[in-house]
């Protein structure tokens, strides 16, 4: 099952939508957002890298 969350969805209607899901597919939000760990390295040093147009 997919849940889409457009910027303007409320709390209420993303907990309702949370809540039909099979207690099996729940997982914590946090596992979707953030930093790609280890994939990159360094992000500052990544995006030198890949924005590095002039040299």
């Amino acid at each position: 099952m997919v849940i889409t969350i457009k910027k303007d969805t409320k709390a209420e209607e993303i907990n309702k939508a949370l809540k039909k899901l099979p207690k099996s597919a729940k997982k914590d939000l946090s596992s979707f957002y953030g930093k790609l760990k280890g994939a990159f390295g360094d992000g500052l040093a990544y995006q030198k890298a890949i924005r590095n147009e002039w040299d």
